[in-house]
C-alpha cells in the first residue's frame, strides 16, 4: 500500500484539456467532490461545486461537469440522466465505456488505471483536468511533510478548503479515524470550541490569518500556497505516519461490513 501510494505521487498527473469553459457546475462524490470544491475556490466561484444527489432537484443554468473516475456511481448517473438535453454535460472519467460516459455530450478521459488504494494520482489528475478546463494555473511548489497527527482538524481557505475535505477523506479511508475539515473563517466561530487539546492542520494559502498560534491546541501548517502542493503534502504526511506506525494497509478494505454498506449505497 505505502509503495503504491509513493509511486503514484511520482507519476505524472498533469491532464491538459482542449475544452475551455468560463463558468460551470462541477459535480462529483468523495474525492471528486473535493476536486469540485477546490476548483470552486480557485476560480472564485466561476465554477460551482454541486453535490450530485442535491443536483437532482436543481434547475441548472450552466454547463455541467461531472467528475467520476469509475463512471459507475448511482448519483452521478442519475444526475446526468436528469439534466440530459437541458444543459451540456461534460464527463471526466477513466472509463470511456462507463454508464456515465455514455450519457455525456463530451467525455474527457483521464489516463488512469484504477488501483485498490485510496485515491492519490486519480484525484490529482481529475483536479488537473478541472484546472485546465477553467484556465487556471497549477501550482508546482513543494513543502517538507510532517508525520500526520491523529484525528486532525484540517483548515483551508479557497481552493485549499477542497483539500481539507480531501485530507479528511484520506484519514477516514486509511486509518478509519475521525477527522474534521473547516474553512478558515468558519473555524474561528463555533468549531474552535471543540479544538482544545486537538491537532490543527492548516493547509496554507499564505493568508496572514493562517499564522495564528493557539495555546489550547497543537498547530501544524504547510508552507504551500496552492491545492496541488497541499494535496501532495497531505499524502506524504499520511505516508510518513503509516511508516512510523507500520500501518501498510487501508482501513476501508479491512472493514468488510462498512465496505459492503458503502458499495450498496453508491453503486447501482
Amino acid at each position: 500500500m505505502i509503495g503504491e501510494m509513493l509511486v503514484e505521487l511520482k507519476e505524472d498527473y498533469i491532464v491538459s484539456v482542449d475544452v475551455k469553459l468560463e463558468r460551470a457546475y462541477v459535480a462529483g462524490a468523495g474525492d471528486s467532490y473535493a476536486a469540485a470544491l477546490a476548483i470552486e475556490g480557485k476560480s472564485r466561484g466561476r465554477f460551482k461545486a454541486l453535490d450530485p444527489y442535491d443536483g437532482l432537484e436543481a434547475d441548472l443554468d450552466l454547463p455541467l461537469v461531472i467528475v467520476s473516475v469509475s463512471g459507475r456511481t448511482r448519483a452521478n448517473i442519475e444526475l446526468a440522466r436528469r439534466h440530459k438535453g437541458r444543459v451540456k454535460i461534460y464527463v471526466i472519467t477513466a472509463d470511456e465505456e462507463s454508464p456515465l460516459a455514455r450519457l455525456g455530450d463530451v467525455v474527457i478521459k483521464i489516463p488512469y488505471k484504477p488501483r485498490r488504494i485510496p485515491g492519490v494520482r486519480s484525484f490529482l489528475m481529475c483536479l488537473s483536468a478541472l484546472y485546465s478546463i477553467a484556465g487556471e494555473e497549477i501550482d508546482s511548489e513543494r513543502d517538507r511533510p510532517i508525520i500526520m497527527p491523529r484525528e486532525p482538524i484540517f483548515i483551508g481557505r479557497r481552493e485549499n478548503y477542497g483539500i481539507a475535505y480531501y485530507a479528511a477523506l484520506k484519514i477516514f479511508e486509511i486509518f478509519g479515524e475521525r477527522a474534521h475539515y473547516e474553512r478558515l473563517e468558519q473555524f474561528f466561530h463555533a468549531p474552535v470550541f471543540g479544538s482544545r487539546g486537538r491537532d490543527l492542520v492548516i493547509l496554507s494559502s499564505s493568508d496572514p490569518r493562517e499564522e495564528f498560534e493557539a495555546g489550547f491546541a497543537r498547530v501544524y501548517r504547510s508552507r504551500c500556497k496552492g491545492a496541488f502542493c497541499n494535496a501532495i503534502w497531505v499524502i506524504e504526511s499520511i505516508v510518513n505516519r503509516m511508516i512510523s506506525e507500520g500501518w501498510d494497509k487501508a482501513y476501508y478494505l479491512e472493514d468488510e461490513e462498512i465496505l459492503r454498506f458503502s458499495s450498496n449505497m453508491i453503486y447501482p
